[in-house]
């Protein structure tokens, strides 16, 4: 009865919200999802990597078989250095979000060209809700308020708000900065790449990736150091202009013998160029709303412990107005570290692969190509991946063996799992990450020559 009562507002009808909502129907709990476009389904970001940290969830609800059946598995990376010297060792946005939205049960709980303008909480345990205004004047109420809108979230600037309101100076401070772009696409009919290998050209303060999948599609991606490190408030915006003076540059990069970049910037379909924000908020909620992640994998083990968490306070009867505050600062407690060290390790990688000071060339170059198949160090690397955590109330997946609890993950049968550069650049970042944290340790080496 406890679970009829109980309705979570999700703000965003993102990877991130859908996959709540998924996670809410199996537990019984009512929910409204609130989108302020006009389409659930758009193609607005370029492709999604699953890793088994995100797939083992998906498989426990369900929804892993529709992502093999569409997607390209990841076997192999080429990484090409400014020396010549190379080494070998993804999936729509807009399909992932076409399987989460067209797999609920209950799509009349969805509501489009809903833009949040508000967010207000009472106070009194006999009332105890929290209402949702939008732009068009109308109201929705529930028990929790869960923000699943984005990297600019309105849910987040209205927990700053109420919490200025109350005296709460925590919420203000945004440690967000920005040192790198990133220009990403979609591009189709292009001959000559081979679906299921990465490619990596990395470039002394430049990075281009490229995965082919299937029906010669190529999702892309071309990050670049800024001239300067930007704080929170100056965060720079690019346009189409920029975005292609930038890709014109990249045009006779030699992706294999028969490919160089220009034959995929040619038949793009979608592209955009966007500032790469770095770092880890450190407090997620304020009274009954609460912000979860939003990148693909760690956000859908955001839905994932959150759902744990709820599954449990709501056994025996309706929690108070205080058991829920409670157990969304439990939420932030339990899972912040983790998300630190993954926010570590990528800020690390992205570094590694652009060649981002002496340090970061020395180690891409001369340590990463010879560090493959060392069984501890690959440990270590997939340690970040073996530590997730899994719906407790369902069943674990097919895919989920001895070999994740007991060898921290060095084993994965997910198609679209395991992405090879990860392996090789996370294995030595994570060996220093038990000891340093990776901007304390490289921080002052960084250079641009």
């Amino acid at each position: 009865m406890s679970r009829e009562q109980f309705k979570v507002i999700i703000v965003g009808g993102s990877v991130t919200g859908l996959t709540l909502a998924h996670c809410l129907h199996r537990i019984g709990v009512d929910y409204t999802i609130l989108e302020k476009r006009a389409e659930i389904v758009l193609q607005e970001g370029a492709s999604i990597g699953i890793m088994p940290n995100g797939a083992r969830i998906l498989d426990q609800l369900g929804l892993y078989t529709f992502v093999e059946k569409a997607a390209a598995s990841l076997g192999t990376s080429d990484l090409c250095f400014p020396d010549g010297f190379t080494f070998r060792s993804f999936y729509p946005r807009r399909k992932l979000l076409e399987i989460l939205y067209s797999t609920l049960p209950d799509k009349t709980k969805v509501h489009v060209n809903k833009e949040v303008s508000r967010i207000e909480q009472d106070e009194l345990e006999e009332k105890g809700l929290v209402r949702v205004w939008t732009a068009d004047g109308d109201v929705y109420e529930g028990d929790v308020v869960v923000g699943a809108d984005g990297v600019h979230s309105r849910t987040r600037a209205e927990m700053q708000r109420m919490a200025s309101l109350s005296g709460n100076t925590k919420m203000a401070t945004n440690p967000m900065s920005t040192e790198y772009s990133c220009c990403f696409g979609i591009s189709s009919g292009v001959e000559n790449l081979k679906p299921g290998t990465q490619i990596l050209h990395m470039d002394n303060g430049r990075t281009l990736m490229l995965v082919p999948s299937r029906d010669q599609v190529v999702f892309w991606f071309c990050i670049q150091k800024l001239d300067r490190r930007y704080e929170n408030g100056e965060t720079p915006r690019f346009t189409s202009d920029e975005a292609v003076a930038l890709c014109s540059q990249l045009a006779d990069i030699r992706l294999t013998e028969k490919a160089c970049f220009r034959d995929v910037w040619e038949k793009r379909e979608v592209f955009n160029m966007v500032a790469i924000e770095e770092g880890v908020v450190r407090t997620w909620s304020f009274g009954r709303v609460v912000c979860i992640g939003d990148r693909a994998n760690c956000a859908i083990e955001d839905a994932a412990v959150l759902t744990n968490l709820l599954h449990k306070s709501l056994l025996t009867k309706k929690p108070t107005i205080k058991e829920v505050e409670n157990l969304l600062r439990r939420f932030n407690q339990i899972h912040y570290q983790r998300v630190a060290r993954i926010s570590d390790a990528s800020w690390a990688v992205v570094r590694i692969h652009a060649r981002d000071g002496l340090i970061m060339k020395f180690i891409g170059r001369y340590l990463m190509p010879y560090m493959g198949g060392k069984k501890a160090q690959d440990a270590r690397a997939f340690k970040l991946i073996g530590d997730a955590a899994a719906l407790n109330f369902l069943p674990l997946p097919r895919h989920s063996y001895p070999g994740w609890k007991k060898q921290g993950a060095r084993s994965f049968r997910f198609g679209l799992a395991v992405l090879a550069s990860m392996v090789l650049f996370g294995s030595f970042t994570m060996f220093l990450r038990e000891s340093f944290s990776p901007r304390q340790l490289y921080g002052p080496l960084m250079s641009r020559d």
